[in-house]
């Protein structure tokens, strides 16, 4: 406990005049003249040790509640976030899906046109080859003919 200035003198005067002003001073300097300079003793310490851990004890286990809400809130966002995300993505690959068969439906549209019209003009080409082959093997079987090598 730290001594009043009043009280300090009075002591420092009753000390002066047996230990002298030498020892009275260096005995007084070992009382704190404010509560400040006051020694710590191993009981004030363990103490405030004890009150620091049971505090931090607290709030440790207030953050972590309060982390455990947070994170628990976070996941709830989260799941609803993804949640939503698959909705739109289920809505679009359906979107492209149908977009997707009607393409290829239209491919196939033109596809069997561009068959059918090769077809056509594969059979005029073959009827124009025939027809042709046709008139080279007759005139070179008159040709044949007229020189006598047919018999």
């Amino acid at each position: 406990m730290a001594l009043d200035a009043a009280h300090r003198s009075s002591i420092y005067q009753k000390l002066l005049p047996v230990l002298g002003d030498d020892d009275a001073n260096a005995l007084m300097s070992e009382f704190p003249s404010v509560e400040a300079h006051e020694l710590v003793t191993k009981d004030f310490l363990r103490a405030e040790l004890a009150l620091f851990r049971t505090e931090l004890k607290t709030e440790t286990g207030e953050l972590r509640i309060e982390l455990k809400t947070e994170i628990g809130e976070l996941r709830m966002e989260l799941r609803t976030e993804v949640g939503e995300l698959r909705t739109e993505l289920k809505a679009e690959v359906g979107e492209l899906r149908t977009k997707l068969k009607a393409e290829v439906g239209e491919l196939r549209t033109e596809l069997k046109a561009e068959t059918g019209s090769l077809r056509a003009e594969m059979a005029a080409l073959e009827t124009r080859l025939t027809t042709r082959l046709g008139a080279a093997i007759g005139a070179s079987t008159a040709l044949l003919g007229a020189i006598g090598l047919l018999t």
